[in-house]
């Protein structure tokens, strides 16, 4: 048998939140989750998030932000690791909302919406 704090020094918290976020089945979307998981580390190691508990509250914070931004879209693994960098969420008191929607226009333009 082992311990509790054995079984969560095992848990992947990263990997929780971005299941959890994104309602994923990890049995039919391991690969696509183990891909946007990658894409997510690596994309918050540039902003300096490493730790796993960091990286996991990031993951529900801009899971959040995914929500006001792009409206009725589904949130998925892959997009959320796509989106990383444009549903950033402003600690220093300005929303940035005007910001990432601009941003989301552009977009939507670029893909002939």
């Amino acid at each position: 048998m082992t311990s509790p704090s054995r079984d969560l020094a095992r848990r992947d918290l990263c990997w929780e939140a971005l299941v959890r976020e994104t309602a994923a089945n990890p049995a039919a979307e391991r690969g696509a989750l183990n891909s946007a998981l990658k894409a997510i580390r690596e994309a918050a190691a540039t902003e300096g998030v490493l730790a796993d508990a960091e990286v996991a509250a990031e993951i529900t914070m801009r899971a959040a932000r995914y929500r006001e931004v792009f409206r009725g879209l589904t949130l998925t693994p892959t997009a959320l690791a796509k989106h990383w960098f444009r549903v950033t969420v402003p600690r220093d008191g300005n929303s940035g909302a005007e910001d990432v929607l601009r941003i989301a226009r552009e977009e939507e333009r670029r893909m002939g919406r």
